[in-house]
Formats: C-alpha cells, sequence, structure tokens
C-alpha cells in the first residue's frame, strides 16, 4: 500500500518529532538551514530526501538518523476501526521490543521506576546503568559515575530526590561526577540538563541542616525545574552547529 512507504513513513516521524518539541515547521527549518517548504514536502512525502538533509534533521532534532526512519507511533496507523484490545494488541511487540533493549542496558522492567524513561536517557548519554545502586545512577567509559532524574512536566515542576534521604545518601549526591535532569511531556523527552554537584550544593546544605535538626530521614525533597533550566547545561538536544 501508498501509505506504507518509506518516504511516507520518514515524513510522519519527522513531523511527530517535531511537533514533540512544540516546533512550527518554520523553526524547524531554521534549525536545520533548510527552507520551510522543504520541510513541508517532507513531511507529506512530496519530495525524496538527500542524505545531506537527513543529517541536518537529526542535528536539529536531536536524534540519530536511525530514529527518523522508526514508525511514529499509533497515529501512524489508523485506529479508528479498532478496539482497545485490537490496539494493544498491536501494540505489544513494540514494548516487547523496548523491554528486550532495555534487559540489555540492566533494567528489568520498563514500566517501574521510570525505566523506559532512563533506558532513553542512557542511551543518549552512552552510559551504562550501576547495579544495586539506590537511585538512577549510571557510569560513563571512564568510571566516572552520574545521578539520574527524570519529571513529566505534565505532573510536576521539580524533580524528586530520595523517599529516605539521609547524611549518607547526601555524601553519595555530593561524590558523583555530575547530574543529569531529564525533561517530559507525557513520554516524549524535551530536554536533559546537566548540573555538577557543587551547582546542586545549596540543597545539599540545606537537607543535612534539616536532617541535622529533625535527626530522621526526608521524604523525598525536590530540586525545582526551574532552577535546573537556570543553572544547568543544555545537553539534549544537541544544537546545530552554524
Amino acid at each position: 500500500m501508498a501509505t506504507d512507504t518509506l518516504a511516507i513513513r520518514f515524513g510522519q516521524r519527522v513531523r511527530h518529532l517535531r511537533e514533540a518539541k512544540g516546533w512550527s515547521q518554520e523553526e524547524l527549518a531554521s534549525r536545520a538551514k533548510l527552507h520551510r517548504t522543504h520541510i513541508s514536502l517532507i513531511e507529506t512525502a512530496k519530495r525524496t530526501v538527500q542524505l545531506d538533509t537527513v543529517e541536518r534533521l537529526t542535528t536539529a532534532l536531536g536524534v540519530s538518523p536511525g530514529d527518523l526512519f522508526l514508525p511514529s507511533g499509533p497515529t501512524s496507523v489508523p485506529t479508528t476501526s479498532l478496539n482497545d484490545r485490537d490496539v494493544l494488541d498491536r501494540l505489544l511487540p513494540f514494548l516487547r521490543e523496548y523491554q528486550s533493549l532495555a534487559v540489555k542496558h540492566g533494567i528489568d522492567d520498563v514500566f517501574q521506576d521510570n525505566g523506559g524513561k532512563l533506558l532513553q536517557t542512557l542511551i543518549l548519554l552512552d552510559l551504562q546503568k550501576l547495579p544495586r545502586r539506590e537511585g538512577n545512577d549510571a557510569t560513563d567509559a571512564t568510571g566516572n559515575e552520574y545521578e539520574l532524574k527524570t519529571l513529566n512536566v505534565r505532573l510536576t515542576k521539580s524533580f524528586s530526590t530520595h523517599h529516605h534521604l539521609n547524611p549518607t545518601i547526601i555524601k553519595k549526591y555530593r561524590g558523583v561526577a555530575a547530574w543529569f535532569f531529564s525533561v517530559y511531556e507525557h513520554i516524549e523527552l524535551s530536554k536533559i540538563y546537566r548540573l555538577t554537584p557543587a551547582q546542586l550544593e545549596q540543597f545539599f546544605k540545606a537537607w543535612e541542616i534539616k536532617w541535622n535538626k529533625d535527626k530522621k530521614d526526608i521524604n523525598n525533597p525536590k530540586i525545582p525545574l526551574a532552577f535546573v533550566a537556570q543553572h544547568g547545561q543544555l545537553v539534549y538536544p544537541v544544537a546545530a552547529t552554524k
């Protein structure tokens, strides 16, 4: 069928990624150094895509070339004639494949403790999950350790830390090379920020003061997204090179 052609699926994927970021065609065109009409023709499968265009789009969208050839999700296949059970049965093979990828990265359940989002962060930042550690800790190829946090802006404007925060956990938080904060809108990743422990020291000190005063573990103190966005280094999406 014509609706299954690579060009149509490619165009749907570009549109899906663009809209997930809240960008207009004009904004994507500007970031990719292409004309808006070019973007429109790509999304409607009316223009053959050249390799240099693929490179421009991946750089602008902050994804790998392979990501542009993935299915764009349930909206890429009409579902008006399907009931919820049919839709679930159609999606399960993709979820199983995603879980298989997660297991390779040490994540046993993509539905538990933000496992699916953690997997995406690990892959994008080329990190490996550390087993048997509290929190979403990871390491890089040289042995540096990192703290990983996620949030869904549709639900909260602050990052959760630890349900039983105490001096031992605070010491661990101070000891990592950096913290990575992944910002999601529903399940779509929009940004990842990097902050050093030194940049977060004001939170560590405040938590220590509270713990020393109350002599009991603190239940999940927060780090505001506004603070992270103001002080953090944006590492995803990667800015296009001018």
